[in-house]
């Protein structure tokens, strides 16, 4: 059966009891064109509260597994409660929390996968940098956060819509017959400009929430409907109204040949993805090529008594009926053939806390952990970099928080790139990831999903663990020429004295920038060498600087698996002579790579 095409609102305004009928029921005007075979959707689960991700995935062995228990000595899994999950992209050993053993076997089997300290940000930061760099407002708020998860950064400020609100707007399908754009809960993402949420429950989809609430709100309704008198724009406007009753029973019909499929539990999260389903198998006959949803789970903002040692507790529940409901869920598409089209994502406020606090919980974070599942998911492999477990002074915190390594808008413009949106439209919604930003992130996408393979990587800006000379004047120290401060400098005078930087971790070098003062009238030499242990050394560019800009100056480098960089200062050509051209100095460094 398929429903006719009315002038219907795609919007929740209709869908809510104490909206207003608006007199202009239009539908945008721009049609998205797809084939009948390329139908996908998105099921976003939001995890209210902030999910404690850590203790859903986890170190699974070795150094970063006891670092895990010994900064939460009262709420870490034991090994007996990980179950292994596929390696991260460097390698190392992660698991995830017994009580989802389903999603376990889901990734096992390359069904799912998840994307590890992933969190909103603004620009790639790093413990180095984090005092330098722009960073979301509000870190810690939930309201905020669940907004900055939701809405994407627009160079200054946040977009006034949500980025799948962005996304609908720009595969707009004029043929569609309510919204494509389907929520079970009141959310940020898919408010689009022109586009907008049809809100659902459970128990079915409502032109009219009232309608199917309040018998004495609905006889009224009707009353009104069958009343034949009053002027015209009376008349038109009673019409419109008959326009609902009639197109509630077409969709309700329409839905009626889509039963709930009951092998999906009849949870609370179950029952929102029985909905789902349900909507999914209608698309055809609704006109849909893309369908968007929005479903949630609420209860994780656990500061206390999240779980005893050894003993599950309410935290273990909530990811249990997780991993029963999303399991079931993808079994059911894959029973319909439709596991390669649909792809479910998790996404929270925040993680939670590295340490946890003297109540056996976790209090607000930063970065977190994300869960990816469909027939289209690029698995094998977990995507990102699992943080050092090590609060305040660990490379990868800042506080009692994780810095992410991963952009959250790098997860979102991955999902956006498979559901068929050009490079062109993932820069309008998602300016931050743009590859020409003056600090850009290593790639727009993270290369979990679909055919997109993982792009070439971008060179970054390297962490710096520490720096140190072999000579300093007492005011101009070597930290001054990391401090993101142009105006101190590390100065020295002599020839050869040798200024050292560690990285934070291994890396391949691809450019030296610094800055220098007097570099506009003096020309600096300078060799570059670098070294794994920070013994043995191999000189790789001898530079003279060009002498025509204190600015700050990138000299290209090709080195791999470097820990140690160290600048041979060798004076300048100062035209005014003497003791001048003996002085060496930077006032900033910074070291790009990958």
């Amino acid at each position: 059966m398929s429903i006719s095409r009315r002038q219907f609102l795609k919007g929740s305004a209709i869908a809510t009891a104490s909206s207003a009928l608006p007199l202009s029921l239009t539908l945008p005007s721009n049609a998205f064109a797809a084939g009948s075979d390329d139908y996908k959707a998105l099921v976003c689960l939001f995890l209210y509260g902030g999910n404690d991700s850590f203790n859903m995935i986890m170190p699974a062995s070795g150094t970063n597994y006891d670092n895990y228990v010994n900064a939460r000595p009262d709420i870490h899994l034991s090994a007996s409660e990980i179950l292994p999950i596929p390696v991260t992209a460097s390698g190392q050993s992660i698991g995830i929390n017994a009580s989802m053993p389903n999603i376990a076997q889901l990734m096992t089997d390359n069904k799912a996968t998840a994307v590890v300290n992933v969190g909103p940000l603004l620009e790639p930061t790093n413990k180095g940098n984090i005092g330098s760099v722009k960073k979301p407002s509000n870190l810690g708020a939930h309201n905020k956060q669940q907004s900055a998860w939701q809405i994407a950064w627009n160079t200054s400020e946040y977009h006034s819509y949500g980025w799948a609100g962005m996304m609908m707007d720009l595969l707009a399908n004029e043929a569609a017959t309510v919204s494509e754009s389907l929520s079970l809960s009141g959310n940020e993402l898919l408010g689009g400009q022109n586009s907008q949420d049809l809100r659902i429950s459970s128990d079915g989809v409502r032109a009219m929430d009232a309608l199917g609430h309040s018998n004495a709100v609905n006889n009224n309704f009707i009353k009104l409907t069958d009343a034949p008198y009053g002027s015209a724009f009376s008349q038109e406007y009673i019409a419109r109204l008959r326009g609902v009753i009639d197109f509630q029973a077409e969709l309700d019909a329409v839905m009626n040949t889509f039963p709930e499929d009951d092998t999906i539990p009849a949870s609370y999260l179950g029952g929102q993805c029985r909905m789902v389903k349900r909507m999914i198998q209608a698309s055809e006959q609704l006109n849909h090529q893309r369908q968007v949803f929005f479903i949630s789970l609420g209860g994780f903002d656990n500061h206390s008594n999240q779980r005893n040692l050894n003993q599950p507790g309410k935290h273990d529940s909530l990811l249990a009926q997780i991993d029963t409901a999303l399991s079931a869920f993808y079994q059911s598409l894959e029973a319909e053939g439709l596991q390669d089209k649909v792809v479910t994502f998790t996404m929270s406020d925040f993680g939670r806390t590295i340490a946890n606090n003297s109540n056996r919980g976790t209090d607000h974070g930063w970065g977190s952990n994300q869960l990816i599942i469909g027939g289209s998911v690029n698995g094998g492999m977990t995507y990102g970099t699992l943080p050092e477990f090590i609060a305040n002074d660990g490379q990868d915190a800042t506080g009692n928080k994780f810095i992410p390594s991963t952009s959250s808008e790098q997860m979102a413009a991955t999902l956006c790139k498979w559901f068929g949106l050009s490079d062109n439209s993932v820069d309008y919604i998602f300016p931050s990831l743009n590859p020409a930003n003056e600090n850009p992130f290593p790639s727009r996408y993270l290369g979990f999903l679909g055919d997109a393979t993982e792009p070439p990587v971008l060179p970054a800006k390297l962490a710096i663990a520490g720096v140190t000379a072999s000579d300093t004047r007492v005011d101009h120290t070597p930290e001054m020429a990391v401090d993101g401060d142009d105006t101190t400098r590390w100065t020295a005078h002599g020839l050869g004295i040798t200024y050292t930087l560690e990285l934070s971790n291994p890396a391949t070098l691809s450019e030296i920038k610094w800055s220098q003062q007097k570099g506009d009238i003096r020309q600096y030499f300078v060799d570059i060498a670098v070294s794994e242990d920070g013994v043995n050394y191999t000189t790789i560019s001898n530079i003279t600087t060009p002498g025509n800009t204190s600015a700050l100056i990138g000299f290209p480098v090709s080195a791999t698996n470097v820990k140690y960089v160290q600048l041979t200062c060798n004076g300048n050509n100062d035209p005014a002579g003497g003791k001048w051209v003996g002085w060496n100095n930077f006032r900033e460094i910074e070291i790009w790579g990958n």
